[in-house]
This record gives structure tokens, sequence and C-alpha cells, in this order.
């Protein structure tokens, strides 16, 4: 038997063992010869002609659709078998089909009737043309239909952007921020003021030197800072200078104009003084430096830690609750922008999934693997633990809704939350035109209270201002500074304007901060020898040091009025103001007598021997220095009549002086 699909001699097998074919179609496929319905005209065919009839898929398409099986025949006058000998111009048929399927003709002449015009190839390649079209188009434009039919594509995106420019920023600082080789750094500073009122009183006008002037050299590193501070006079000179060096643990200074002595002071005294995280702060300083090398040692786990943490973030996004409100146009006051507006709630199950994505990408990250082993053990809390912990935390916790407006490039431009009843509202805007985050405008309002943040950038200027009110408040906060280059910011204006607690302020100053080159610390610890500890001076040593202040009186008059110093001073100097304490005082049982000037200068006299003195009288103590020795002194308390002066010391003693005529 032959095969009808290849023409092998498959013999009486059921399948062709060469191409796999079933055959016990053949013996159905050969029938009993017809008589001729019709004459066949037979044309002669080449012997290397093909068969170019054979197996064409619906050659006779659309004909004799409706005929009977014997008509199918269409005039072959003996079908057999293909394969089987056969003359030359003997039509046969195989496999014929009724409604004209698969009719040929082999080696042999054919009833050559008109073929129907092949449609199938054009329709199939309108099918292929058509999908192909729609696979592009669906590939460009899913993003688009995605976001029709999920409200919350869109949303969800804008919010993953923002977790993915918290982790570019971090990195950021930790490849290019901390890694940077300036650890020496010398910088020079100076701020004029250009306005300073207290309840409309003027106080500039109390200040002859309206600049102050810091030249700084830095060592990172080492941990070590020194320079000078100075004040500067409208020349230009500096009239008072602080000369000063710190090795991390203390502020070594002195004030050649003023003291000639030299002081310290604790550095974490200093932050004790003015922050509440002075423990934390005080380790550090007193650690000597910040060592960058440990920073960049760990950067690696660091940039772990906010990634695992931004895994959390990503989960919490994925199940916040997304409902899309509007296609509107946004009016800001940087102009119209285009969003979509979404409300999205902050669900328990958002959190304690984020929260649960977060610990889990902790503890199975092998760059902490070994810190988050530590933790466990010292903490004695599993990953377990933790996260049942949290998640009872907010057993009480309720769904908090949100609106948020997207701009076409899946940026956030608003976010916002609205109290109940909408008598409150937070926000953010980043409605910058370039770069949303160019502008920046941050507001909280409830009731009377008011807050308004706003942050520009243009190009290399940069402004800020801050508006607060309140009950007893109304402040307006401004500032403009502009960058010139990488190592210079001139501070265009910083003012503070506005009232509290019926106390009214205006404060307004300028000013301008560079990089220097790097030549070296100017002062050294050794500079500073025999400083005294500012916290621990005795008694005897602040009068020494008042002294000294009112002896160089002269020098801080080129820095502040004189009417400026009677506020500041009051009795301190009392003697050059209070004519009722001049005069000549004797007490003639201890040969002494005393001369006190207008002034506050004088001549002491003792035993027939005269020396010029400073006299100086505060809070019921007088104090008689040499006057070309401040630290010859001698203090007591004292108390005046019109007519005597008494002087008393730590035992009671008294001596009594009678004022001349």
């Amino acid at each position: 038997m032959f095969c009808t699909k290849c023409g092998f001699n498959a013999g009486d097998t059921k399948f062709c063992p060469k191409c796999g074919a079933p055959l016990g179609q053949n013996k159905s496929a050969t029938t009993e010869n017809t008589p001729v319905t019709e004459e066949v005209t037979n044309t002669p065919v080449s012997e290397n002609a093909t068969n170019v009839e054979a197996n064409t898929f619906n050659d006779g398409f659309n004909q004799n659709a409706n005929t009977s099986t014997t008509e199918a025949n269409n005039g072959f006058t003996q079908p057999q078998a293909f394969g089987q000998p056969q003359a030359f111009g003997q039509p046969q048929a195989f496999g014929q089909q009724p409604n004209g399927g698969f009719d040929q003709a082999q080696y042999g002449t054919v009833n050559q009737a008109p073929k129907a015009k092949k449609k199938w190839p054009k329709v199939v390649a309108i099918v292929v043309a058509v999908v192909a079209a729609l696979a592009v188009i669906g590939y460009f434009a899913y993003p688009f239909i995605y976001s029709l039919v999920s409200p919350k594509a869109k949303a969800e995106t804008a919010l993953k952007n923002l977790g993915k420019n918290v982790d570019s920023y971090v990195d950021e600082v930790l490849e290019n921020g901390l890694t940077s080789t300036d650890t020496q750094v010398a910088n020079e500073t100076s701020v004029t003021l250009k306005a300073l009122e207290f309840n409309d009183e003027d106080y500039l006008e109390y200040l002859n030197a309206k600049t102050v002037k810091w030249d700084i050299q830095s060592d990172v590193e080492n941990g070590e800072m020194s320079g000078d501070i100075a004040i500067v006079d409208e020349d230009g000179d500096e009239v008072v200078t602080i000369e000063m060096y710190s090795d991390g643990s203390y502020v070594y200074f002195s004030c050649p104009e003023l003291f000639e002595e030299s002081f310290k002071i604790d550095v974490d005294s200093v932050y004790s003084s003015y922050s509440s995280y002075s423990a934390m702060l005080g380790s550090l300083s007193s650690s000597g430096s910040l060592d960058l090398e440990q920073v960049e040692q760990y950067s690696d786990e660091i940039k772990a830690v906010v990634g695992d943490v931004l895994k959390g973030y990503n989960v919490f996004v994925e199940n916040l609750e997304y409902k899309k409100v509007d296609n509107k146009t946004f009016k800001s006051e940087n102009g119209n922008i285009k969003v979509t507006e979404y409300e999205v709630t902050v669900t328990k199950d958002a959190l304690v999934k984020g929260f649960n994505a977060a610990v889990d990408a902790l503890y199975s990250d092998k760059e902490i693997s070994s810190y988050m082993s530590l933790l466990t053990t010292f903490s004695g809390s599993s990953k377990d633990s933790i996260k049942s912990s949290f998640e009872s935390e907010l057993s009480s916790f309720s769904p908090v809704s949100f609106n948020m407006y997207v701009n076409n490039e899946k940026e956030i431009v608003r976010l916002s939350v609205t109290g109940e009843g909408n008598d409150g509202e937070i926000f953010a805007e980043f409605i910058g035109k370039n770069d949303p985050t160019d502008y920046i405008h941050v507001g909280f309002n409830y009731e009377s209270d008011v807050i308004d943040l706003v942050v520009k950038e243009d190009g290399d200027s940069y402004d800020i201002n801050l508006k607060a009110q309140g009950e007893d408040l109304d402040l307006t906060i401004a500032s403009k500074f502009t960058k010139d280059g990488d190592k210079k910011v001139t501070l265009d204006n910083f003012s503070i304007v506005g009232t509290a607690d019926d106390e009214s302020f205006d404060i307004e100053l300028s000013g301008q901060s560079e990089i220097k080159d790097y030549s070296g610390l100017k002062y050294k610890k050794s500079d500073f020898s025999g400083a005294s500890n500012i916290e621990y001076l005795t008694s005897s040593e602040e009068q020494t040091l008042a002294l000294e202040v009112l002896s160089n009186i002269d020098v801080l008059k080129k820095v502040v009025s004189e009417d400026l110093i009677d506020e500041l001073f009051g009795s301190a100097i009392s003697t050059s103001t209070n004519s009722s304490y001049t005069g000549t005082y004797t007490a003639a049982d201890y040969g002494i007598s005393l001369q006190i000037n207008a002034d506050g200068s004088g001549v002491l006299t003792s035993d027939g021997s005269s020396i010029d003195v400073d006299v100086t009288i505060s809070d019921g103590t007088i104090v008689v220095a040499n006057a070309y020795d401040s630290t010859d002194y001698i203090s007591y308390s004292v108390t005046f009549t019109d007519t005597t002066m008494t002087w008393t010391d730590s035992t009671g003693s008294s001596i009594v002086f009678t004022k001349g005529v």
C-alpha cells in the first residue's frame, strides 16, 4: 500500500513508516470505475511537468458548493490510488471530497475548467497585519490603557517614584558627600546687620560696628578648628577680635583688646546649654572627630538598610486603597498644571504589610545579617515578635485618607490631608516647571493657626519664606541666597519680622560665605596655655575680668554707643555717671584716703604713698584696682551716705571713710 502523503510503499501497515501518515483511508480512496458522463479532452503533458495542482487547498473554493457527491468527480473517468501506475493522459483523483475538496491530476491531463481567484492569501495577510498593528499599539499604549482601566496604576507609580528619589538621594550622599576628600577646609564668612528693632525701638543706632566676620580653618578628620572671629566697623577695621582653637573637647579663646588672660570652655557644656540632645552631641564632640572612614566603611550597610526599608515602602504603597476622583487643571501659584486627582486611603492592612515586608527584607539581607542577629540577641525580639508587636500597636488604628495630584509624568504635584468637617488642612505642593522640586510649598492651617513654607530654586538663586500665625504669633522669615560656583554663597537677605506675645521685632541681615584654600591651622592649643575655665571662675577672677573690661571701655565704644554701654553695664560704671560717688574719702585712723573721679579713675593713698587706680562700684561692692595691673586689686562690700563711705570685709570688720568737703 502506498502512502497518500509521501508516496512511499508502506506495505500493509496502518501508518507510513516514513512520514507517519495513517494508511487506512487508501481503501476508501479507491472506487469502482464509473462511466464518463462528459466528454473529456486530453492534453498531453511533458514528462518533467510537475503536479502543479496536487494537494492544492480548496482549489475549487466556493465551486459546486451545493452539488451531490456523484457530481463532485468533475468528469474524472477513473479515480484511483495516489502513486498507482497509469497511462499519460489518464486523469485521477484521490481522497475525493464532496463540495470540491482536494481535486488533483497527476502525470496526465485534466479538463481545464476556469479557476476562481484565490482570496485566502489576502485574508491571511490582512489578519496578520491587523494583529501586528494591535501588538505594536498595545505595546506602546499599555501604560496609558492600564492607567485608564486601573485608577491605582498612575497614583501608585507616583508614590513609588518618590521612594526611588529617596534611594537615589541616599546613594548620592554616601557616594559623593561622605567620600569627599575635603577634610581640611578654610572658610571665610561675614554677616552684616541691616535692621535691629524691638518694640519699634531701633537698636541698630546703638551699634558702631555692625559686621561680624570669621575666618576659620577646620581639620575635620582630626576634629580641630581654629581661627579669628572679628567685629568690624563701617570702615572695615577689626575693632575686637576673638582668637580661638578647639580640639573637639574644649574651645580655647582670648580677646587681646579686652583681656590679658586666655579662657577655655568644655564643648559638652556648650551643647548641654543649648540642646536637649546634649548626651548624643557630647559623645560625638568628645570623641574628637567624626571619623569619615568609619562612615564610608558602613556605607554599604546603610544602603542596604535604606533599600530594605524602601521594599517595605513599596509594599505599603501597593496595598493602599486608590480612588480616582477627576482629571483637572490645578491652578497653582506657579502656573496651571494638568493633573489627575486621587483619593488614597492608608489602612491598617497596608501599614502591616509594608512593615512586615521591610522586616523580612532586613532579616533576609546578607549585607546586614550579622547586625540583625545581634539585634535579636540583645533585644530578645525575634522577627515574628517585632511584627506582632507592631500590629498590636495598630489595634485601634482607623483608616486615614489623603488627596494626591499626579501630573502626566507620574510625578506627585500635591498631597493634602483634610480634617473632619474641612476645618483644617496639611498640604505639600511640588510645582516647579522644570523639576517639581524647584518650587515646594508646604502648609498647615487649623482655625487661627497657619504655617506656610515656600522653597524656590531658580538656577543658582534660592528663596526660602516661612509664615507662621497663631493666637499670639505673627511671624515672617524670609531668606534669599545665591550660589557662585561651588565655593561661594551670597546671602542677599535674611529677615525675621513680626510679633510674638505682644513683642514686635524686625531683624535683617546680609552676608556671604566662601571656601578658601586650606594652609593650616592659625592657632594651636599651646597658644592658650594657662587658660582659665570659664565655668569655674572664682569671684576674684570675675572681678578682675570686670575691671579689665572697664579699663578697656574705649575699645567697647568702638563697637557700641556710650548710651548702650550705660544700659548694659548699669551700676558697674556708675562712678562715671553718678556724681554722688565722686570726691575724696579719708579714714584717718587707718591712714588711708581714696579719691574717686567722675570717669572711674582715682588715687589711693596709704601711709603717704599713692598709686593711680580704677574704681568700680557695683551691686554693693567696691573694687579698687591698680591702674597699671588689673590683677592687683582690693574688694569690699560698700555702703554710702551723704558724708560717709563704709567698707566691710568678709569677717564683718569695717572701715568708715569721711567724705571731704
